[in-house]
């Protein structure tokens, strides 16, 4: 099927599951799908099985999506929770295009509980609610990390896949290995469980041969002991000064740790000048995403490393930020660290959603059915590969995925004729009715728009801190009180931006606001009496003396705001 006839068949309503081969387009369809959405005024829900997966789409796990914490399978009562939290009721309420990238990845009893869930939300004993469902992915890549029933691994194999009627979008056409014809005939072959002898004396020539013109190559291992083993023996072989990067948590370590354990952000990193390095997060904005490759030329003044891509782009890699949330979307924990990781090797796990001009890639261990076909899928060419093994395991897919490749090739030419015989008048009416029906249009599109130009220059502005606001109104030599009513805040409040005032600018003239001589020697003579004293009563635990000590020992005869203001004046 074609990129066109795919994007179609998703504006007409249709449920839809969008699949091919790597660098097919699935990702670029996808975005023409959302782009198209938008343009209407229409937000899909973009998400995606785990954290890795969720940060290449720029979406949301499905887990904090639907507010299901780390349950894979929901009881009645539980979703009978989850439909009493006010704002899972916001979210479902507008909910009307779901997209779940990854969905090899994802395990057949969470596709089940969100089908169930979104029954409940939509009070519909429809599939999915009556929600149009965008699937995509690729079933020959890695399978679900949930395997507690080694029979039914993966979604299709559930009655949810069959009742939902999705429309399979099989694109046939390979743009990442358009240039070479050989790897993507062996993909091919993966694909069809035969690899042929010629595809295997392809793989003897590339064993152990260096790719040409690349000084510096990414390994993919399968176990992560490889992989954290030659990183640190390359960066011990660097004689640079070690920089450290600790990342700043906040929130219990449970939910830290948590973070850590769904992302590729690390809790310690160690870089050097000269490092390898490969971005985890998205940036599109400073033009990265997760997976660009670099090398570490410079820190900058305050320590921040800079990474110069392959294609020649210098990026200052600034702390980014990664937060979980709880069931009512409350944030629970969050972590800011330098987005890189070391890149001389990658496991073939965490390679999955990259494309690399070149890459040594060791199978030898390989130990689960597509592990293969996902490193060989990374590269670009077979010039680019330098191969240090295979075994037996290393180009098998699962049997259960070649069992309905073939019904999910023939569904999605079938969908493809019928598109073809369309005219362009049909297909118009068709894509327009179902616009119509979701409530969407040009001018609510322009009006979505236009909102998040304006909050996204709001977010780029630099953000003034709330006392250097109420600074122009002392300039002006208002009162508190006036301040207060001006900006509508308590007096309490403009008292406190005085004083960070006259810590960020202590030459700054507040000589308006000084209260009579004998206020201020009262206060200061207040203050001699309650030190000499020394009772810890009077006293916070930041060891500041208590206004309250001061207001009492003055008889209460002068008030709070001209002891707050006398105390400036003698500090």
């Amino acid at each position: 099927m074609t990129q066109e006839s795919a994007l179609y068949t998703m504006q007409t309503g249709k449920s839809v599951f969008l699949t091919g081969a790597p660098g097919a387009g699935k990702t670029y369809v996808l975005n023409q799908y959302i782009d198209y959405l938008k343009q209407y005024g229409i937000t899909p829900a973009i998400t995606a099985p785990t954290g890795i997966a969720a940060s290449h789409i720029g979406g949301m796990t499905l887990h904090s999506f639907f507010g299901i914490g780390i349950k894979e399978s929901l009881t009645q009562y539980d979703i009978e929770n989850l439909t009493e939290k006010k704002y899972l009721w916001d979210r479902m309420k507008n909910l009307k295009v779901l997209i779940i990238d990854e969905v090899s990845m994802l395990s057949p009893k969470l596709f089940q509980s969100i089908d169930a869930l979104l029954r409940a939300f939509k009070f519909s004993s429809d599939p999915f609610g009556g929600v149009q469902v965008i699937l995509v992915g690729d079933f020959f890549q890695l399978p679900p990390i949930s395997r507690s029933d080694p029979k039914r691994r993966f979604v299709f194999q559930t009655d949810v896949w069959t009742d939902l009627d999705l429309h399979t979008c099989y694109l046939n056409t390979s743009y990442r290995h358009e240039e070479d014809g050989k790897l993507l005939n062996i993909l091919n072959e993966i694909r069809s469980g035969n690899v042929s002898e010629e595809s295997m004396e392809y793989f003897r020539g590339r064993y152990k041969k260096m790719p040409e013109g690349n000084a510096a190559i990414t390994r993919l291992y399968t176990h992560n002991m490889d992989v954290d083993k030659i990183n640190a023996q390359e960066l011990a072989n660097i004689s640079e000064p070690l920089k450290k990067f600790e990342a700043h948590t906040t929130g219990a370590k449970k939910w830290t740790e948590r973070i850590f354990g769904s992302s590729l952000v690390l809790p310690n990193l160690d870089l050097k000048l000269g490092a390898l390095v490969f971005f985890i997060k998205n940036n599109y904005e400073k033009g990265y995403i997760n997976g660009t490759l670099g090398t570490i030329i410079d820190f900058d003044v305050f320590g921040v490393p800079i990474v110069e891509t392959h294609d020649g782009k210098r990026i200052k890699a600034d702390r980014m930020e990664w937060t979980f949330t709880d069931n009512d979307g409350k944030s629970m924990a969050t972590i800011k660290q330098i987005p890189l990781r070391l890149a001389w090797a990658i496991t073939v796990h965490k390679s999955q959603g990259m494309t690399l001009d070149a890459a040594e890639i060791d199978l030898s261990r390989a130990f689960e059915p597509g592990q293969g076909y996902v490193a060989l899928s990374r590269i670009k060419s077979l010039s680019g590969l330098k191969l240090m093994g295979l075994n037996d395991v290393a180009l098998k897919i699962d049997t259960h995925v070649l069992s309905v490749d073939g019904d999910m090739r023939n569904h999605s030419d079938e969908i493809y004729t019928s598109f073809d015989e369309l005219d362009d008048k049909q297909k118009d009416e068709k894509v327009e009715h179902y616009m119509k029906f979701l409530g969407g249009s040009i001018s609510k599109g322009k009006t979505k728009k236009a909102e998040n130009e304006k909050a996204a220059k709001k977010a780029a502005e630099p953000k003034i801190k709330s006392f250097l606001k109420s600074k122009p109104f002392f300039e002006k030599h208002m009162s508190i009180a006036d301040i207060a009513a001006e900006r509508d805040i308590s007096e309490m409040t403009i008292m406190k931006h005085l004083s960070d005032i006259m810590i960020d600018d202590s030459e700054f003239d507040i000589s308006y606001l000084q209260p009579d001589a004998e206020i201020i020697e009262k206060v200061d003579m207040a203050r001699e009496n309650i030190t000499k004293r020394k009772n810890d009563d009077d006293f916070m635990e930041s060891g500041d003396m208590k206004l309250k000590s001061i207001f009492v020992e003055l008889k209460e005869d002068i008030s709070y705001d001209d002891i707050k203001l006398a105390l400036l004046f003698l500090e």
